[in-house]
């Protein structure tokens, strides 16, 4: 039975873990988002992912140092583990392994279609299946009347798709016109499924 279990609840933006330093811990997310990102060897800032409820991550995962910052966003609530506490959970409840290999396996593949999209795709495709992908396995119950959201501001998008914040500016400003998404302080919000995805190209 896990018996160090930490409930920390974050009303201001929270790092959880900073890049190149050691973290044994595990965390799972039991509401709101914690952004991924960190800095090359020029101080140039990138955003990797954005995790939503239900997600484990953590560099106790695999006995490393945190290759990233892991930054809770405002009302976010984790749970951090020991790895000896994650080992007796798993013990206890097997199929919350299936449920760990599931997710770290989506964002592996996720990764390489965002890396490959970057390579090959306009950014009006690369930013509608990014949005796609958060709302649907990251996306929470939106507060603003609409189907689902995301937090994360329109600089962050804009860092995760490879595209200038004027560029993806203009586009959510088209779609939210369109009837596709909206957008509030902090937020971006699913209005249509199916005109979202008549966005992505696929």
């Amino acid at each position: 039975m896990p018996t160090h279990i930490k409930t920390i609840t974050c009303q201001v933006k929270t790092f959880l873990y900073n890049q190149g330093k050691p973290h044994a811990w595990i965390y799972c997310i039991k509401e709101g988002f914690v952004l991924v990102n960190g800095l090359n060897a020029e101080g140039k800032h990138g955003i990797t992912d954005l995790y939503g409820k239900g997600n484990w991550f953590g560099p106790g995962l695999f006995d490393s140092s945190a290759l990233q910052n892991a930054e809770a966003q405002p009302g976010c609530i984790v749970e951090r583990y020991s790895k000896e506490d994650f080992s007796a959970l798993l013990a206890e409840q097997p199929q919350q392994a299936h449920s760990v290999i599931e997710q770290i396996s989506r964002r592996e593949q996720q990764l390489q279609k965002r890396l490959f999209l970057q390579q090959t795709a306009a950014l009006p495709i690369r930013l509608a299946q990014t949005l796609s992908y958060l709302f649907q396995f990251q996306g929470q119950a939106c507060q603003h009347g609409h189907d689902r959201d995301v937090y994360l501001s329109q600089q962050d998008l804009a860092d995760m798709v490879g595209g200038s914040r004027q560029s993806v500016s203009q586009l959510l400003s088209s779609w939210k016109k369109s009837g596709a998404i909206d957008y509030t302080r902090g937020y971006i919000c699913l209005e249509d499924t199916v005109k979202l995805h008549q966005l992505t190209g696929e």
